[in-house]
């Protein structure tokens, strides 16, 4: 069942606590019927819709028509999975030609949209201290607080992943670690590698103990659960180098969620299946709408595409592989191989029951745990493991048996890891950080299709491996307002 929730009130409700405490210092002047975090909560049910709330704030599928745009839609045009569409008109250019200041709009809204949702995870987790519960409600207390730290966790991560240049470097600045309310005049330097590291994990241990995924109000795929905990650590893990703990809370994760046959593939992205869904973020009538990335009205060829997919990626899709289908719209027009006049409608999100542009957001997939797997496998010279890894998933996508694979060397299993992520990942958030993470070591930069290219009439087609700009600077409102934190290198 989807989760229905008055997200106006639940906004409304963090708001209001946010500004009036932001306030407080300066005015120091309490109102009668200020509503200060006692009076927002006072209770289980006040807890639960700030609990609604937290999940409704946390939005990758963010912005639309290229405004206030975050993850998804940024780590698709700054790299090279889509063209301009036939009804652009200029959305999405100067992002496609790199332009990445710190003035820029996507580091400022992953920026403070994670942030936004750290602060308000903080506030109901400080609220909870001050409230008297009954002892028949501290199990469901408890498995809220988990769900927050959890979270938490999710949204340090993010950061981390976008404003740390190197992710493996214990002493380099890392982001600004937060388990507490700021106030207005607080200034911070970021934490370091190794503390950034250290703090979401500890996070994520507390989330574990308090997390009860038997509480039945509280389960299935759009709710927090251990599983939940599993993935962020299995991410975490890869990106620092701990690839024994990656490929530990992976392989668990492949074994309880198993991979989704076409059928069920298809029905996935039109929110009819969950198969191998570990979580995903509810999106109803009047949520943000995913679709909205990529067409202004509906999904069609008479939609208002002003994004499609890339003529690049369209040529990696095997014709017997389902994820051409489900990333392909059929009312495409396709001309010839890199042709100019082909039409590559986006139909990843291709519209559900609760709406036209709206679907669910899936985070975690047992398909990229299984990708992480492979990582791992082949990181660790188990080539033949990496490849049937791959081949498995390939297996579990493909109409026909797919063929034989086998690798030669770590950094052949790691540019075809790399690629598979691409397929299967695709208009999910993904590619920059792959690039960042694999492309560099790999020396695999954004190199685009010169006809995709031409679409955006962008000056440059290609980004290096390892450009400074594969990581986001700090947000220039950051910089003006806070004296002590350091700006990323180069910008």
């Amino acid at each position: 069942m989807k989760i229905y929730i008055n997200k106006i009130v639940c906004f409304a409700m963090l708001f209001c606590v946010a500004m009036l405490t932001s306030c407080e210092d300066a005015t120091e002047i309490i109102q009668v019927g200020e509503l200060n975090e006692q009076v927002a909560f006072q209770n289980l049910d006040d807890i639960k819709s700030g609990l609604s709330g937290v999940y409704a704030n946390y939005g990758p599928d963010f912005g639309g028509n290229d405004a206030g745009v975050d993850a998804i839609y940024f780590n698709e045009i700054f790299t090279d999975n889509v063209k301009a569409g036939i009804d652009n008109n200029g959305q999405g250019d100067l992002t496609y030609a790199f332009q990445l200041q710190p003035g820029s709009d996507t580091p400022l809204t992953i920026w403070s949209n994670r942030y936004a949702t750290i602060n308000a995870a903080n506030r109901i987790l400080r609220a909870i201290d001050n409230i008297n519960f009954s002892n028949s409600e501290l199990v469901e207390v408890d498995h809220i607080k988990g769900q927050l730290l959890a979270i938490r966790a999710l949204a340090h991560l993010d950061l981390f992943q976008y404003y740390t240049v190197d992710y493996q470097a214990g002493n380099d600045l890392s982001i600004i670690n937060m388990d507490f309310v700021p106030s207005i005049e607080d200034e911070f330097e970021r934490n370091t590698v190794s503390q950034t590291i250290t703090f979401i994990n500890n996070d994520l241990d507390n989330a574990d103990l308090l997390i009860d995924d038997a509480l039945a109000t509280s389960s299935g795929v759009f709710f927090v659960s251990r599983d939940f905990v599993k993935a962020v650590r299995a991410r975490l893990a890869l990106c620092t180098g701990n690839y024994t703990l990656a490929n530990s809370m992976a392989t668990q994760l492949v074994n309880d969620y198993p991979l989704a046959n076409p059928g069920q593939y298809i029905s996935m992205f039109a929110d009819g299946d969950d198969t191998e869904v570990i979580f995903e973020l509810s999106r109803v009538a009047d949520d943000s709408q995913v679709g909205g990335l990529w067409y202004f009205n509906n999904v069609a060829v008479d939609g208002g595409a002003y994004i499609e997919m890339s003529n690049e990626l369209f040529n990696l899709f095997d014709p017997m592989d389902i994820r051409s289908s489900v990333n392909v719209n059929p009312a495409s027009v396709f001309n010839g191989v890199d042709d100019p006049s082909n039409i590559l409608l986006i139909n990843k999100y291709p519209s559900s029951a609760d709406g036209p542009l709206t679907n669910d957001i899936k985070v975690f997939r047992s398909s990229e745990m299984l990708l992480i797997r492979a990582e791992t496998e082949a990181r660790n010279n188990q080539l033949v493991d990496a490849a049937n890894s791959i081949l498995e998933l390939r297996t579990a996508r493909y109409f026909a048996p797919p063929a034989p694979l086998a690798f030669s060397s770590v950094n052949e299993a790691l540019t075809e890891i790399l690629k598979e992520r691409r397929l299967e990942l695709c208009f999910e958030g993904h590619r920059y950080l792959d690039l960042k993470r694999l492309g560099g070591e790999l020396g695999i930069g954004v190199d685009r299709n010169a006809v995709d290219c031409a679409s955006f009439s962008s000056p440059t087609c290609n980004l290096s491996a390892n450009d400074y700009r594969f990581t986001l600077p700090i947000p220039t409102s950051e910089i003006e307002g806070n004296s002590l934190i350091s700006q990323n290198p180069n910008y």
